[in-house]
């Protein structure tokens, strides 16, 4: 999806309008119908805040869409909304107005229609009451969460709406992609106005289901498991060994033909006993004498421990060598960081916040300029993990919404390595591999979250989720 700011998108419904594409009616009822069918939530109760612009009738839309109870909430005594969000009102029939906040209440979803992106400065009296009463709803039950239409009201302001996740209409407003604004707009969902031809402010874009970076394509009938890819990965050794498992395991489910994984000696009976039986392990004595000149992808780091001397340089020469796709992850980072290597337009970087601070220590600035300054030393493709992570590489970065604080355990970046190597070994670009592997791994971990509820999510369960999650991508 886009990212242009609020004068940007207002701008271009007015062409839509003065053209006689579409009508301000017409774009409601077409934003409320994806919101109605985007969406994945099933509340017992809806409790919508309805402000003066359209955002309200939005919230109002949708809030009519569920099969429960809704009450509606608005700031002041008076309950004036725009013509628009009149006719949604009218349309879904009676509604409770509430005069006063409602009890706290499990399963509620709370939606917060009260100002749009146009809005600016500090909210105060009964907007600023309203916010703080729609967080307190949010903590006040189990399972309550909080829905922002298009952006959450207070965003960048003491203070802001607490949303589980942001629908942004029609583009994302660049504010909601600042570091710190994760907690603000949580789960970010596009809900795309193909009606009106919005310009792009800036070439980065947020990853969603019809991003070009989220396909898939799709398998030829003769296809056979020398043609699907051949990964081979470098990872494990003794009191590592889940990390090789699990980035082997998610190669395998993310459809790679052939998976080898390579290890020290003294690892092997362990990882040969513990791994998928679709994966083949081999010892070496030293890293000096893998060889794999039929792999497509080469995945190295997970679990690798310390590495010095000489089988240090085996691996520097061993991934600069390498003639396809080269994953760098976790243990290969850091030695990639300690010995300053240089890294050609085939690598695949993975790292953590505390990784990219070791391999690039100049001094800390927000999210998007490490990764900007970075690329112009490397010609490289970089995901850069973190609420939001961004994938780049020197023409273009894209930030992945999928995923969620359930995702915070260990593991899960051995899952995304080895997805990654999968993809590549495939035949995708490093910059589509990497993208596409972030978005499919958060959205494998949304599928596991939602069968329990539970706030935390391993990486074994995201990983078996990945078939699912990638038989869902729209195929190129």
């Amino acid at each position: 999806m886009k990212i242009a700011s609020a004068q940007g998108i207002r701008q271009a419904e007015q062409a839509a309008f003065a053209e006689g594409r579409t009508t301000s009616s017409e774009l409601m009822d077409a934003v409320v119908a994806r919101l109605c069918r985007e969406l994945p939530f099933t509340p017992r109760r809806v409790v919508a805040y309805i402000g003066r612009g359209n955002n309200g009738g939005d919230a109002a839309g949708l809030a009519a869409s569920f099969n429960c109870p809704v009450i509606l909430r608005h700031p002041g005594e008076r309950f004036e909304v725009s013509a628009e969000t009149r006719r949604q009102l009218d349309r879904a029939g009676h509604m409770e107005v509430a005069a006063t906040a409602p009890e706290p209440e499990a399963d509620t979803l709370v939606i917060d229609g009260l100002l749009g992106s146009g809005a600016h400065g500090e909210l105060r009296g009964d907007y600023a009451a309203c916010v703080r009463e729609m967080n307190a709803l949010r903590l006040g039950a189990p399972r309550c969460r909080t829905l922002a239409i298009d952006i959450p009201t207070g965003l960048g302001t003491g203070v802001c709406v607490q949303a589980d996740a942001t629908a942004a209409i029609g583009c994302v407003k660049p504010e909601m992609l600042e570091d710190g604004a994760e907690d603000a707009v949580g789960r970010l969902f596009c809900i795309p106005l193909p009606e009106v031809d919005i310009p792009a402010e800036c070439a980065d874009t947020v990853l969603e289901p019809l991003h070009p970076l989220c396909r898939l394509p799709r398998r030829p009938y003769s296809l056979f498991k020398n043609r699907a890819g051949r990964v081979a990965i470098v990872a494990g050794s003794i009191g590592y060994l889940g990390a090789a498992q699990m980035c082997a395991e998610a190669a395998v489910r993310a459809g790679a033909g052939l998976v080898t994984l390579y290890c020290h000696e003294d690892a092997y009976p362990l990882l040969a006993a513990r791994v998928a039986p679709e994966v083949m392990v081999r010892a070496v004595k030293s890293y000096a004498e893998i060889s794999e000149p039929d792999a497509q992808c080469l995945l190295m780091g997970p679990g690798l421990g310390a590495v010095e001397g000489a089988e240090a340089d085996a691996l520097h020469a061993l991934a600069m060598e390498f003639r396809g796709t080269v994953v760098l992850d976790a243990d290969a980072l850091n030695l990639a960081a300690a010995r300053g290597w240089e890294f050609h337009e085939r690598c695949i970087l993975t790292p953590h916040p505390g990784e990219m601070r070791r391999l690039d220590p100049r001094p800390a600035a927000p999210r998007r300029e490490v990764v900007r300054r970075f690329l112009e030393r490397h010609a490289c493709t970089l995901l850069l993990k973190g609420a939001r992570t961004i994938v780049a590489d020197r023409s273009h970065t894209c930030y992945n919404g999928t995923g969620g604080p359930f995702m915070a355990n260990g593991g899960q970046g051995d899952t995304l390595s080895g997805c990654i190597a999968a993809l590549a070994a495939q035949g995708l670009a490093p910059l589509h591999a990497a993208a596409l592997g972030a978005y499919t791994c958060g959205l494998a971990a949304e599928m596991a979250q939602a069968l329990t509820n539970a706030p935390a999510v391993g990486a074994s369960r995201v990983c078996a989720a990945l078939p699912r999650a990638l038989g869902s991508v729209h195929p190129a």
